[in-house]
């Protein structure tokens, strides 16, 4: 049974004069809406939606049932629910498919209304989601697919910033993923439906689910909010380049963004993939296993040289500030002051990074020339660090002789003390 047969039978319970509770009457007449009064006696479905709707967003603006799905609140208190719902009073029942974003779109494609009554919020949703597959989809006769309601729910909307709002940053995964995650509602549309769950364990998903880093990117903020990708972005690849400036920079000017058109590739997910992103590492460049380079740059072409050059400039870098970090620890654990190490260590690591985004030009030159920055701070710190161990084998020394004077003094003074005792002798 649809929602409207429920609504139908449930009218004619009512106008049959159900019994309803005092406190279910005085409760629901608060709000002045006939609609609210008699949804809430239904039950289930038709009175779930009077729960939800009394927290949303909407409502905080006086927004009604009216507002939405037309008809006349003010009537049917006694008993005449058709009255309340007559089409003759703008009554559409609920509203499906193209017509929930005309009815979305009649406030929120409104400048002067919106600029009255939320500022903040764009206006050009509706004109964005039909440029993207679920808008074009729609358009073309599909109501399967995504609107409004689908993402925002129809009742009980809340700003996208609160924490129970179906598309706060925390929860978009989970909205996305009630289509995109069922095998048997996207079996039609023959696309994978395992993007929730690679989302979930890549390095973007673990930041922003278990470390709560609302920065993180999720599905919106690749493929956009409404539209088919994010505001100024011209292709989907180039999304990355939104929170990677600088290795989106360097891949543009390098030779494989050429290749990469050649071949008709995307670009970042090629040696990063897409869903399940995971946090890069020295593993993923060069020629041995695990590395991308090696999937397409075989022995003996200059790429695979290239690759090899830049691994191991990498790698020489990494281990020396490793080896000094851990021995800076332990000259600090001895007493000594490292802060001027630390601070060459520092540049070191800067360096490192800066040699990690050269990766993106592919051009060995500019990342050894980073690394040979980095090692000359490295080999700073090492001659710190080495003249810091001697100033405490200095201070070992010179402790451990002032020890033995002690002990030779405390000694002397105890044969004394004896020698003394013995020459009293007994009286």
């Amino acid at each position: 049974m649809n929602v409207q047969s429920l609504m139908a039978v449930g009218v004619m319970v009512f106008q049959l004069g159900l019994s309803v509770s005092p406190a279910q009457t005085e409760q629901v007449r608060e709000s002045s809406s006939s609609c609210e009064w008699c949804h809430a006696q239904l039950g289930d479905r038709l009175a779930q939606v009077v729960q939800a709707f009394r927290n949303d967003a909407h409502r905080r603006h006086g927004f009604g049932c009216a507002t939405c799905h037309g008809g006349d609140p003010t009537l049917g208190w006694d008993g005449l629910a058709s009255a309340a719902m007559d089409p003759r009073k703008g009554y559409i029942g609920v509203p499906k498919g193209k017509e929930v974003v005309r009815l979305c779109a009649r406030c929120h494609s409104s400048i002067e209304y919106m600029r009255g009554e939320k500022p903040g919020l764009p206006t050009d949703q509706e004109k964005l989601y039909y440029t993207s597959v679920h808008g074009k989809r729609l358009l073309a006769g599909d109501l399967r697919v995504a609107i409004c309601s689908s993402c925002h729910r129809a009742h009980g909307i809340l700003p996208a910033g609160d924490p129970g709002s179906s598309v706060y940053p925390a929860n978009v995964a989970s909205t996305c993923g009630s289509c995109h995650g069922s095998k048997e509602y996207m079996a039609a549309y023959n696309i994978p439906t395992d993007q929730v769950e690679e989302w979930s364990g890549s390095v973007h998903g673990e930041a922003l689910l278990k470390k709560h880093d609302l920065g993180a990117p999720t599905c919106n903020d690749c493929h956009g909010n409404h539209g088919a990708v994010p505001p100024g972005v011209t292709h989907i690849s180039r999304v990355c380049g939104q929170c990677h400036p600088a290795e989106d920079e360097y891949f543009q000017k390098s030779p494989h963004r050429a290749a990469y058109e050649r071949l008709g590739v995307p670009q970042c997910e090629v040696c990063h993939g897409n869903h399940g992103v995971q946090a890069p590492s020295e593993k993923m460049i060069g020629v041995s296993e695990g590395a991308v380079c090696a999937a397409c740059h075989g022995s003996g072409s200059v790429g695979y040289t290239a690759a090899l050059r830049i691994r191991e400039g990498l790698d020489s870098l990494r281990t020396l500030t490793d080896q000094l970090d851990t021995l800076a620890d332990r000259a600090q654990r001895a007493g000594a002051y490292v802060e001027n190490v630390r601070f060459r260590l520092q540049e070191a690591k800067t360096s490192l990074k800066k040699a990690r985004s050269l990766v993106h030009t592919f051009d060995p030159v500019q990342v050894l020339a980073e690394t040979k920055v980095g090692l000359g701070s490295a080999h700073k710190a090492a001659d710190e660090l080495s003249a810091l161990n001697r100033e405490l084998r200095r201070r070992r020394i010179g402790l451990t002789g002032f020890l033995i004077l002690i002990v030779a003094g405390i000694t002397l003074l105890l044969v004394e003390i004896r020698r003394l005792d013995r020459g009293k002798g007994p009286r």
